[in-house]
């Protein structure tokens, strides 16, 4: 009995899976949870780290701005004590990190898929 063609495909995909940064066929036991092969883990958590705090400072300065421009606006309006505004900068700037870490993710996998 001969192997239909999908059944190698599936096989494959049972067996191992691609690198998201190189693009290899590993074991599935040696991909990380960001499927990274180990060759390739420190490279992209350098470039992660890096780009990360990037994205995450485009997010939140122009809400920073805002806040002061608002601020110096309406210095009547008392209601949020100007320190009070570093807890929702605090907040944009953590979900900018995280989103940042799913934007160079999908970008390393949206390079790969070329």
């Amino acid at each position: 009995m001969t192997d239909a063609p999908g059944a190698r495909v599936e096989e494959l995909h049972f067996q191992g899976a691609l690198c998201d940064a190189c693009a290899q066929v590993f074991p599935k036991s040696q991909l990380d949870e960001d499927r990274w092969c180990g060759n390739c883990r420190p490279r992209m958590q350098r470039r992660m780290r890096r780009w990360r705090h990037v994205i995450a400072a485009c997010i939140t300065l122009p809400f920073a701005v805002w806040v002061v421009i608002w601020l110096r606006r309406f210095p009547e309006v008392d209601y949020l004590p100007a320190f009070a505004w570093a807890l929702p900068l605090t907040a944009a700037y953590y979900l900018g990190f995280r989103i940042g870490r799913e934007v160079v993710k999908g970008y390393g996998r949206w390079r790969r898929g070329r």
